[in-house]
């Protein structure tokens, strides 16, 4: 069974004298998320602003919990789509600055999913999570997404897709 653990350590700038000049406290993250494909759009999460992003739904791993069932619990409680797992797509791997001053390095791990009810139910978000559900046509998503790991991500899910189709 997959453990979380957040990890935080320091970075400690050196400068040209070598002395130090700040730490900077460094939290790991590992997340799972996952791409739910249907009529040929893909469904996004946009972000409100400040932060005005569109993203996969993804989360972080639970103490105890897989990837795979944070996977499926997180796009359920961030899109209200209950889905099953089809196949693992790959890894992502990015660094970003918070408000408080942490710096993050985080891993995903993203999966293909398949709905299960296509009504959807009402999400279960946490009070900070402001976006919506927004089903894109391909095209659109590729345009909107902003991380260029996403779009990476989103084509190799669009090939393990597609193989499967011509394979059935």
């Amino acid at each position: 069974m997959y453990t979380q653990r957040t990890v935080i350590c320091y970075y400690v700038h050196m400068n040209t004298e070598n002395e130090m000049t700040n730490n900077t406290a460094v939290v790991y993250k590992h997340s799972a998320g996952g791409l739910v494909f249907k009529d040929n759009h893909v469904l996004l999460i946009n972000w409100e602003p400040p932060r005005s992003t569109f993203d996969f739904p993804k989360g972080t791993i639970e103490p105890g919990e897989s990837p795979e069932a944070t996977c499926v619990r997180e796009v359920l409680e961030e899109t209200g789509y209950a889905t099953r797992i089809i196949s693992y797509i790959g890894q992502t791997h990015y660094e970003y600055d918070w408000t408080d001053g942490t710096h993050h390095d985080k891993r995903v791990d993203y999966y293909l999913l398949a709905l299960t009810d296509s009504e959807g139910a009402t999400p279960a978000r946490e009070a900070h999570e402001k976006f919506e559900n927004v089903w894109c046509s391909i095209d659109e998503a590729v345009a909107l997404i902003t991380k260029d790991i996403d779009k990476d991500i989103m084509r190799k899910a669009l090939e393990i897709r597609d193989t499967i189709k011509r394979s059935t």
